[in-house]
């Protein structure tokens, strides 16, 4: 009787068929939350990387189309200031043959403005591309090498859970056995 007492408070009460055993509810709720934060940066840095990306792709397209569409704001600035400098001229410069010359000087400069800024991002284009698909790929495979770990732990739980449930059945059938 004795055996039994211990055998019964010792082994099994405390891990009775995989009671307390696996991922707790802790574990599980934590593991929904991180899931719900991972899915939101995810998507958020999806999107900004696809931005990014098309960004990029437009300078390096060399399509002044393209370019104008994600260049459109810094363009024209750079036209306005243009203007601006015109309209000054032509309201506090002489009225000499030199205006003509002088606005046609802007003109130049303003072209000369937004095609330095347009080289200057093709430039630079086609290296972030590279970086940012060097980055994605890295953060990729640690995502994939993260999932697999918690796959991985939480598999190893779910085995000791049911090895303890069989080596509690058969503790249980051999304790009956020598009951009886």
């Amino acid at each position: 009787m004795r055996f039994l007492l211990e055998f019964w408070t010792g082994f099994i009460f405390p891990c009775f068929f995989g009671i307390g055993m696996g991922p707790s509810s802790e574990e599980k709720a934590a593991t929904g939350k991180l899931g719900g934060i991972a899915d939101f940066a995810t998507s958020t840095g999806e999107s900004d990387i696809s931005s990014a990306s098309n960004f990029w792709k437009s300078i390096l397209s060399g399509d002044p189309g393209q370019i104008s569409k994600v260049l459109g704001p810094a363009m024209s600035t750079i036209n306005k200031q243009g203007q601006q400098a015109k309209k000054t001229q032509a309201q506090f410069g002489t009225r000499s043959g030199g205006t003509a010359a002088a606005n046609q000087m802007i003109d130049d400069t303003t072209r000369s403005s937004v095609d330095s800024m347009i080289s200057s991002l093709t430039s630079g284009s086609a290296s972030n591309l590279g970086t940012m698909g060097q980055g994605l790929l890295s953060t990729g495979l640690q995502g994939e090498e993260a999932v697999f770990q918690a796959d991985l732990t939480m598999q190893q739980q779910h085995a000791a859970k049911a090895n303890d449930i069989f080596g509690s059945i058969m503790k249980s059938a051999e304790a009956a056995a020598m009951i009886f």
